[in-house]
């Protein structure tokens, strides 16, 4: 076995490693979290509404109001984020203005969630006049995932080999059509990784949502996005707080009700990375 062989194999090993570990990660948590909420007594737990009586709480108006959340966030990061990477890859010139924005987009993913809330409070709540909506949450919830899938699908665009683009040029392919049949097909699983990842960060803040003024104690579920903000992160915020223990178990049920809703994310996002691939042969 020969030197390059060799560093592939232990490289090989290691990433492994390292997936079992995250894996194991994973599933401890999900096991600490269902030992801390088997207490719970509610069997609609992801049904009822919130209560004072532990054994009658639940999750139904913040579970609901996460997936408007989720909804609402994918609507308006995805097509903006996707198609400014799309602009800053394909269309625009290569100069310092581009690499200046490159760098302020990279360093933008790296800014507390908690600064995206204070200005989600000042432009959408206040400015706006959305108030402490579902509205406000998924535009404030929107602009904090917008870097991660700028700079993300900017990864997978330009991992694109410049052959692809080269070979439909030849062909008389303007840059259009070299965009939309060559290189988005190629870079779409890449983008829709990093889309995923992104949506997930979002999904699971609760900073920016309570500085928006995201309701401590919701009876109804929303129906549409100009109703009271709540979701599943600040509801476990809210139970934490409190000091009996029969709320720290619904805490981690609700934690576990969270964990449901990013795996099906990611499953999600992982058939349409399988049927696109598949397209792509």
């Amino acid at each position: 076995m020969n030197a390059p062989t060799r560093r592939r194999d232990t490289l090989g090993i290691a990433c492994g490693a390292a997936a079992a570990a995250v894996m194991a990660a994973f599933v401890l948590l999900a096991v600490f979290l269902l030992g801390e909420a088997r207490s719970v007594a509610n069997p609609a737990f992801l049904l009822d509404a919130p209560s004072r009586a532990a054994d009658r709480a639940g999750v139904g108006p913040a579970l609901a109001g996460t997936l408007w959340l989720a909804m609402l966030t994918a609507a308006l990061a995805l097509p903006i984020g996707i198609g400014t990477a799309i602009y800053l890859e394909e269309y625009a010139s290569r100069n310092r203005l581009a690499a200046l924005v490159g760098s302020a987009l990279a360093g933008l993913t790296g800014v507390p969630s908690v600064v995206y809330g204070v200005a989600g409070l000042a432009l959408f709540v206040r400015g706006l006049g959305m108030g402490p909506s579902i509205l406000a949450g998924g535009c404030t919830l929107a602009v904090l995932a917008l870097p991660t899938v700028i700079v993300t699908s900017r990864v997978a665009i330009r991992a694109v080999p410049e052959e692809m683009r080269l070979a439909a040029y030849s062909l008389g392919a303007t840059r259009w059509q070299v965009v939309r049949g060559e290189v988005l097909p190629a870079a779409a699983p890449g983008i829709v990784a990093g889309s995923c990842h992104a949506l997930t960060r979002t999904i699971g803040e609760a900073a920016p949502l309570l500085v928006l003024g995201a309701a401590a104690f919701m009876t109804f579920a929303p129906h549409g996005p100009g109703d009271p903000l709540t979701s599943l992160p600040t509801r476990i915020f809210a139970w934490t707080t409190r000091s009996e223990q029969d709320f720290a178990a619904l805490a981690a049920g609700a934690g576990i009700a969270l964990l449901l809703v990013l795996l099906l994310v990611n499953l999600a996002a992982l058939a349409v990375r399988r049927r696109m691939r598949g397209g792509a042969r």
